[in-house]
């Protein structure tokens, strides 16, 4: 072989090796498309935002009566009922898996602080005495999710070892197509109004209890500050993120697009800007009329649809890039042109002995995602990292469907 042939050989590897990250660098913003069923996936997540957001009764909104990964993932699984126990936010579990793989120590406890308090001007201080700068996280899954993930012994360390097994005969996760599933991001209403007053926006406790969604947990009262949902019409999920329409830099980097639910709908990063305030998401006739039918309540107004995702890369093969800017770049300390949604949740899977994979987790996967041959996909779902790991022959036998206790809500 000639010595030309060599260098066009070691040129061809080169280029290999620093591909993902400069296709990464130059990734473009998610604005899904069709789903094979003729229906655009910005309709779709509002259709399942309007649902999800609707009275269900005893002062909960539909996804607040739905299974907490606390439900699930445990050695005795249990749809809650009504008389559930009292709510509980907790620290985000991606930020832990980052934070301990980072140069940032993992946070503790139910309210915990974000890993880039600086790309977001988020407070650093306490507001008042004794209360420190602090965001909570809940995920929470519908009947039709929590039944499959249960039947299939998917919510312990030794269930997910039996179906390692059983994926080596051809099995594979692969939930139903009516599967929904809810990432919510919470933060304390005196942390708020201090974040946002850092960034220009003032605002009293009344209005932010006016114009946000809030709950009470843990004796503290939190404003919900942005979602993630995503459901299972499509093999890849449909992804779609939303936003406060007051969140600092809600538009930067990527821009936000909705095709369906926003009079204006595409609102374009501010050049040169920083954690400004973007153009109110105003609504559409057809998403008001939807509201109207859901009986949705006035502050849901204030939350805008970042932007839906169905595939890994643009038609050109661009890398998509599809991120929260609460969610992502602060309270997890991810760029936004190093987030996407879809690529994240492809890396979710699990070895031999059950333990969730996280390698590529933990390198910001961006574009199509491909799992090593010796890990089973998890199907996009990371609530395995909530699994407290114990050795799997001392682990229970996972309890199946027709041994926990469900009580379905009328």
């Amino acid at each position: 072989m000639k010595l030309r042939d060599w260098i066009l050989i070691a040129l061809a590897l080169l280029a290999m090796a620093v591909d993902l990250p400069a296709r990464a660098a130059g990734a473009v913003g998610a604005s899904g498309g069709l789903l094979a069923s003729g229906i655009h996936s910005d309709r779709l997540a509002w259709q399942h935002f309007a649902g999800i957001v609707a009275p269900a009764g005893h002062g909960r909104v539909e996804f607040e009566t739905w299974a907490a990964d606390d439900n699930i993932y445990t050695e005795t699984p249990a749809w809650p009922g009504d008389d559930a126990a009292p709510r509980r936010l907790r620290s985000s579990v991606l930020q832990r898996a980052l934070g301990s793989h980072g140069s940032v120590d993992a946070p503790s406890g139910d309210c915990g602080a974000v890993l880039d308090a600086g790309s977001g001007n988020f407070p650093v201080q306490p507001p008042q005495p004794g209360q420190a700068p602090c965001f909570a996280e809940e995920v929470r899954r519908n009947l039709a999710t929590y039944r499959y993930i249960v039947q299939n012994g998917l919510n312990t360390q030794a269930g997910l070892a039996a179906a390692y097994q059983k994926a080596q005969g051809g099995w594979r996760v692969s939930l139903p197509e009516d599967a929904v599933q809810v990432k919510a991001d919470w933060v304390p209403v005196e942390t708020l109004i201090a974040w946002l007053g850092r960034n220009g926006v003032r605002l009293t406790g009344s209005q932010v209890r006016a114009q946000f969604y809030t709950t009470l947990a843990q004796g503290t009262t939190f404003a919900l500050v942005a979602m993630h949902i995503s459901s299972k019409e499509a093999p890849n999920w449909v992804w779609a993120s939303f936003e406060h329409r007051l969140n600092p830099g809600r538009c930067d980097t990527m821009g936000c697009n909705d095709s369906y639910g926003a009079a204006r709908r595409t609102i374009a990063p501010q050049a040169g800007a920083h954690n400004g305030q973007y153009a109110d998401c105003a609504k559409t006739a057809a998403l008001k009329k939807l509201f109207e039918v859901k009986r949705v309540a006035p502050a849901w107004n204030n939350y805008c649809l970042k932007a839906s995702e169905i595939a890994f890369v643009a038609r050109d093969g661009t890398p998509l890039m599809h991120g929260n800017s609460f969610t992502e770049r602060v309270a997890a300390g991810i760029p936004i042109k190093r987030s996407s949604c879809i690529s994240c949740h492809a890396s979710a899977g699990f070895s031999r002995d059950g333990s969730a994979y996280i390698k590529q987790l933990t390198s910001h996967p961006m574009g199509t995602v491909k799992l090593p041959a010796d890990i089973v996909a998890n199907d996009f779902i990371w609530g395995i990292l909530t699994i407290n790991a114990v050795p799997v022959e001392q682990a229970k036998i996972p309890h199946n469907l027709d041994r926990t206790r469900i009580t379905a809500r009328r």
